[in-house]
């Protein structure tokens, strides 16, 4: 759990990939988890502006993303980067994100709850 509330500060950049979280009350206010970091991202990567990231602008957003993550929180990025080449691929992002989304939802849970 310590590695997810770690990682929650870095995955900004992982929402340009996906905004699952923008509706949800509960998160509302929370820029990793509203979707409001995707609008930023969208505009920070989208090269050519026409609203959507294609492969290229995609890779060039994970390559940042992964590159921050490996400096700022380097026991997370160990732990993400299974095949340990110290860059990050798009499975190993995915991975990232679905552990996002649960530390979303736990804190959904415990703002609830609590």
């Amino acid at each position: 759990m310590r590695i997810l509330t770690t990682t929650c500060s870095f995955l900004l950049a992982l929402a340009t990939m996906s905004s699952a979280h923008a509706g949800d009350e509960a998160n509302k206010g929370n820029k990793k988890c509203d979707g409001k970091h995707h609008q930023e991202m969208l505009a920070k990567f989208d090269a050519n502006h026409d609203g959507k990231l294609d492969d290229s602008e995609k890779a060039a957003a994970r390559a940042a993303a992964s590159a921050r993550i490996k400096e700022k929180h380097p026991e997370a990025f160990a732990k993400f980067d299974a095949d340990h080449d110290g860059t990050l691929s798009k499975d190993e992002m995915k991975a990232l994100r679905a552990a996002h989304k649960e530390h979303c939802k736990d804190k959904k849970a415990e703002k609830t709850n609590g």
